[in-house]
């Protein structure tokens, strides 16, 4: 066996623990269900025959051959039920497989049903998705290949999972930031400014950023900066913490100034599975020794006074 082999054994193959993958498991089927009780009140709105985007439209846009709502008419005659019933019917089944998959159990075939009722509720209702939808839509897909299961032991294939993971990143973080990039708006500080300003996004009064121009481009380079040199600070251990917690905050300002939690929330998980498990893990230990040791002064304490 040669060297390069060896390398490229031991980078993907090495065995490792499940536990991220556990957690992304988790985090999924939660940011799942999060997003499911969000829009139940909009279900017809959103996805209903005649909703925003009524079935016969959506049909033409992404094709009768592509899994859809509008394969629920059959059944609803055949059952003299309405197709928003069916509707209902159908977002209910896939809230209930998010959380089998929650809980861990049959989590194969628990993703496998939440990805195909997930896909007929995108196709359908595409007019209201964005990029929590795809990644929602990428994370189920992970959970139908990769060992998510609670319980399972260290092995080549939990390694091989979330190098996927980290490479899939690698990719969609420095295509984002090339695209970016060709454009002048995000030198000269304009892709912020007219985010901020747009009503659609905006939730604070942002205007006085047009006082300091210097500041919207400081932004917008350091959003290039994240982005197109993700892989670089990522897959240098050194500089793992510090890269992992510069995305964290980007998609952290997305919630909060572009209201966008779910697509936030959507990356920030995709990026704990793939690096900053360990990172997370660690907090969690400290946090709870710090716990422990409060705990114990608050007894000693009160053994103290009852003596």
């Amino acid at each position: 066996m040669n060297t390069f082999t060896r390398a490229w054994q031991t980078f993907f193959l090495t065995p490792s623990s499940s536990r991220p993958l556990v957690f992304f498991r988790i985090a999924i089927a939660l940011l799942g269900l999060a997003q499911g009780i969000w829009l139940a009140g909009n279900t017809v709105l959103l996805y209903g025959e005649h909703g925003l985007v009524q079935w016969p439209i959506s049909e033409g846009i992404v094709g009768a051959h592509m899994p859809q709502l509008a394969w629920l008419r059959p059944l609803a005659t055949v059952t003299r039920l309405s197709t928003d019933k069916w509707v209902f019917t159908l977002l209910f089944a896939y809230l209930s497989a998010l959380t089998g998959l929650l809980v861990g159990k049959c989590t194969r075939v628990l993703a496998m049903v939440a990805w195909a009722l997930h896909f007929m509720l995108m196709n359908t209702g595409f007019m209201a998705a964005y990029g929590v939808e795809t990644f929602m839509h990428i994370g189920l897909c992970y959970c139908i290949v990769m060992p998510v299961k609670p319980g399972a032991p260290d092995s080549a294939w939990n390694t091989l999972s979330i190098r996927v993971l980290q490479l899939h990143l690698c990719i969609v973080y420095v295509a984002s930031g090339i695209e970016k990039a060709m454009g002048i708006q995000w030198w000269n500080g304009e892709a912020i400014w007219q985010t901020l300003m747009h009503t659609q996004f905006s939730r604070f009064d942002m205007s006085w950023l047009a006082q300091y121009p210097w500041l919207a481009r400081l932004i917008c380079w350091s959003t290039l900066l994240v982005e197109i040199g993700y892989p670089f600070y990522m897959w240098f251990r050194r500089l793992r913490p510090y890269g992992y917690l510069a995305v964290v905050l980007l998609h952290l300002g997305i919630a909060i100034y572009m209201g966008l939690e779910l697509f936030a929330a959507a990356m920030i998980i995709f990026n704990t599975a793939a690096f900053g498990w360990p990172y997370v893990a660690q907090a969690w230990y400290g946090l709870r020794q710090w716990w422990k040791g409060i705990k114990g002064a608050f007894t000693a304490t009160s053994c103290c006074e009852t003596v």
